[in-house]
């Protein structure tokens, strides 16, 4: 090959390096997360799950749950437990017990597959009776 080939050659596969490396992990990771949020009445409370949207399936995330009385204060110290299933599939994901965080609970997450997912959310203990709610969420 001449020289003038190589060097034409070289700025083009310069350029072909900077577009791919814009392709990988690096740009998904600089993309901004999106939350989606729902509320649920049951048994005289409202629970509100938080979650990233879409969430992408098989890596773990954080839900973010709240859980309000009917006067809409916050109940503290109640046991809140996540349960996943996606039903298109006959799957359970797996059960997760949430830990308080600032006005509400925290629990990790983990849909494992691409789909639709199920996510009941029970609460249990604290100054309030037992309720549950179920949640779709969808991964990616």
């Amino acid at each position: 090959m001449t020289r003038a080939r190589t060097a034409a050659l070289v700025p083009a596969a310069a350029l072909l390096v900077a577009v791919l490396a814009g392709c990988g992990q690096g740009a998904a990771s600089q993309e901004p997360t999106k939350t989606c949020t729902d509320s649920k009445a049951s048994s005289g409370l409202t629970i509100t799950l938080a979650a990233p949207c879409p969430i992408r399936g098989g890596e773990s995330a954080t839900a973010h749950i709240t859980v309000k009385d009917s006067s809409g204060t916050a109940v503290k110290n109640a046991t809140v437990k996540l349960t996943t299933d996606m039903p298109a599939m006959n799957m359970h994901g797996g059960d997760q017990t949430a830990t308080a965080s600032g006005d509400g609970y925290d629990s990790k997450i983990v849909l494992g597959m691409g789909g639709d997912w199920n996510v009941t959310v029970q609460v249990s203990g604290g100054s309030t009776s037992s309720a549950s709610a179920q949640f779709t969420l969808s991964a990616k």
